[in-house]
């Protein structure tokens, strides 16, 4: 037990990130808290969000960075970040942003900082399916991201992925790799029966459905909403909720869509919801969507809502790409569909719903295999590995 207090007040921890908030869900509710198990001196380096942050906690220090609004903004303050850091000196570093793999070589040659690099996304499929690059520079830009994160990872004393198709890539000798699957911490992610009660008799008289998260063309948000068109066929009183951040221009969208379609009483756009109140939301729904199209990078990432819908709950209804039919199916939970096809959404909707026996059974399969298998608990003796290897 000495031990224990002793590596408590010997060594610190430094959270670094240039494009997450500092209440990000794996970050600070996953990693953050269970680290402060074990460190008592805590730093958040992050853009500005300070309004959000607790301040009834002196363990965990916010440390803010300029806010940011674009991608390029997050390479402009990586200087600030850099300086902030190695000012603070901690004893790790844990950081979360591919940009700033490129100022490992300096915190290296200019600190004894133990590094580790958190790997939240196949970096190079995103370069590819990006939007924003222009189409024929994206099989060289994924490239070029590819070779440029193999190097400079190299350089970090250990890496830490969200799923083993990233662990994949960094197989090879020269990196030290932990697979941490981002898993609900079911303590902080369980609904209050107070605001479950509103929230049905809000939406008394509604079948309400679900998608949370983060909206994008290629999380398929438009064809959720069309879907909705032929689902009122058979259950005019369903709603989708759609409880997650979408920029302005995608929320014109789909409202014109919701207008030229009349479906004003059947889609609801709540925008950002406060982790500790999206598990209401979702527990009150019927059915958990995931949408996802085909695109490379959703072949390989494992969305973390599927595991949310579950300790809900919910059935699931699920894009059919391997992460997340091979889920579904292990757990027995609800069904896959093609996702390039409304009808195929609007189908398996109607398949969930109207079957209601299935419906009570792969809800209780749902929230068993959680419990069981997919939640955080089973993850936090692995970051703690990764740091007591690291420090020892």
């Amino acid at each position: 037990m000495k031990s224990m207090k002793t590596s408590k007040m010997n060594n610190s921890v430094c959270m670094l990130s240039t494009g997450h908030g500092p209440l990000d869900d794996r970050i600070y509710y996953k990693e953050v808290h269970s680290l402060r198990k074990k460190y008592s001196s805590i730093y958040m380096i992050m853009p500005d969000g300070k309004d959000d942050f607790p301040q009834d906690n002196e363990q965990i220090k916010f440390i803010p960075l300029r806010k940011v609004n674009s991608l390029l903004s997050r390479f402009l303050i990586i200087p600030q970040a850099l300086i902030k850091l190695l000012k603070l000196k901690p004893t790790v570093c844990h950081f979360h942003d591919f940009e700033l793999i490129f100022t490992l070589p300096f915190i290296r040659l200019f600190s004894s900082i133990k590094i580790i690099y958190d790997i939240h996304e196949v970096y190079p499929e995103m370069a590819y399916d990006s939007q924003k690059i222009p189409k024929l520079l994206r099989p060289l830009m994924e490239k070029l991201v590819d070779i440029s994160e193999r190097f400079f990872a190299r350089f970090a004393h250990y890496l830490i992925t969200a799923d083993e198709n990233i662990a994949e890539r960094f197989k090879s000798p020269g990196y030290r790799v932990e697979i941490v699957y981002n898993y609900p911490r079911l303590q902080l992610f369980a609904p209050k029966e107070d605001q479950i009660l509103q929230l049905k008799q809000k939406y008394y008289g509604k079948i309400p459905i679900i998608y949370s998260g983060t909206m994008s063309i290629n999380k398929g948000i438009y064809q959720m909403v069309r879907a909705m068109v032929l689902i009122k066929k058979y259950h005019d009183n369903i709603l989708l909720i759609l409880a997650g951040p979408m920029d302005e221009q995608m929320r014109a969208k789909v409202k014109q869509i919701m207008r030229e379609l009349q479906l004003e009483n059947n889609v609801q756009i709540l925008g950002k919801v406060p982790h500790h109140e999206i598990v209401n939301y979702i527990s009150i729904a019927k059915v958990g969507l995931i949408a996802y199209l085909p695109i490379p990078k959703y072949h390989k990432n494992i969305p973390i809502k599927q595991f949310e819908y579950m300790s809900c709950g919910i059935p699931v209804l699920g894009a059919n790409l391997p992460p997340i039919a091979s889920y579904i199916q292990k757990a027995n939970c609800g069904r896959t569909f093609d996702s390039t096809k409304e009808e195929e959404l609007a189908k398996g909707v109607r398949m969930i719903l109207d079957d209601r026996n299935g419906w009570k059974r792969t809800s209780e399969s749902g929230k068993k295999a959680v419990l069981a298998w997919w939640n955080w608990d089973k993850m936090e003796p692995k970051l703690f590995s990764v740091y007591d290897q690291l420090l020892n």
